[in-house]
């Protein structure tokens, strides 16, 4: 008869493993009982992550929400590889490992996968991101530990094991929420500081534009030359119109309430006032220089009446900020750091010197 030395349980001669415990009788270091891995319940733990990041991925595309909620995914796989693990060894140390291996095991397929990606989209992936490795480990113990607890409940009693039971539910939806708000919060701040960046410059390169455009002259050639300025300088407020709206509409998905909501729909509309009216002036501008003034002015007149809509826009964006004090503080901090930013960086608008 062989006695288990971990429960002292009489088993067969020829038997591999107790028939109580599951301790393995072979005690070379890889089948000690403190360095076993059970491949099995770390696969189930895989499987499920994986199932969780495909539901994820249908939910919100490959946006930066759900890259923020993969967050619980090495969490859950540790939890689940610790209870699967203890039920087919009743080790407590060892099932935590199988935690540990979960963990490395996303971990380097999560910074592999960034790497290829990297590669053949001809991009370079900084080599700091294989910090993320010992990162996800971690997290995975974390999930380990809840998984631990959740072990010692069930050994306790079914009333134990139904209230650990809500709370990994629990763990797992407060997790995916603080990734989520972390995610719109800094969305939303990165959206309001840039719109508010953007505009500003548009703010400083429209007179710019605009003292070409109506400065007085002698000569065509002379005309010509401001008009040439006063184009690129439309053109690169054109530019900015049109590269500030994804900050804009990430803005208008991310608000967390009524009047941030308000807010940015009020400044998506602003904006496209400002490109339809920059649109028009450019318009006008390339007309008048290849010798079509009749045209040319017809633009003109069309952003010229588009000017009240944009203060009023203007104003209704100041009164949806007024409505909370807290918000136009926000609001009015972003403003001043942007105005101060975008006026240090006057300096990169170009002008057209002739030849």
């Amino acid at each position: 008869m062989k006695r288990c030395t971990n429960c002292w349980t009489d088993n067969p001669d020829d038997a591999e493993r107790c028939k109580k415990c599951g301790r393995v009788f072979d005690e070379s270091w890889w089948h000690n009982k403190n360095y076993r891995l059970y491949w099995k319940a770390i696969g189930i733990g895989l499987v499920v992550g994986s199932i969780m990041a495909i539901v994820g991925y249908f939910l919100f595309g490959a946006s930066n929400t759900f890259f923020f909620g993969l967050i619980p995914i090495p969490f859950v796989t540790g939890c689940i590889a610790t209870v699967l693990s203890y039920r087919m060894e009743p080790d407590t140390t060892n099932s935590f490992i199988n935690a540990l291996a979960a963990g490395l095991i996303i971990g380097c397929a999560v910074v592999m996968g960034i790497f290829g990606f990297a590669f053949f989209s001809g991009d370079t992936a900084p080599v700091m991101m294989v910090i993320l490795i010992p990162g996800l480990t971690i997290w995975a113990l974390f999930g380990g530990a809840l998984g631990t607890v959740i072990n010692a409940a069930i050994e306790s009693g079914k009333k134990a094991t139904i209230t650990i039971t809500v709370l990994l539910i629990a763990s797992i939806a407060l997790i995916v929420y603080g990734a989520y708000q972390f995610n719109v919060n800094a969305n939303y701040s990165n959206g309001a500081y840039m719109s508010a960046y953007d505009l500003d410059f548009v703010d400083i390169i429209q007179p710019e534009a605009d003292a070409y455009l109506n400065a007085p002259y002698s000569t065509s050639e002379e005309r010509l030359s401001n008009l040439k300025n006063a184009k690129v300088k439309y053109e690169r407020m054109l530019n900015i119109t049109v590269g500030t709206k994804p900050q804009v509409d990430e803005m208008i998905g991310n608000s967390t309430s009524s009047i941030k909501k308000e807010y940015a729909l009020a400044m998506g509309q602003y904006l496209q006032l400002k490109h339809d009216y920059c649109l028009e002036m450019y318009t006008g501008i390339q007309l008048e220089i290849n010798g079509n003034t009749a045209e040319a002015q017809k633009h003109y007149q069309n952003a010229k009446a588009l000017i009240p809509k944009i203060q009023s826009q203007n104003d209704q964006i100041t009164a949806i900020i007024n409505k909370d004090q807290s918000f136009k503080n926000y609001i009015t901090e972003k403003r001043d750091d942007a105005k101060k930013y975008s006026g240090r960086h006057s300096s990169e608008n170009m002008t057209f010197t002739p030849s």
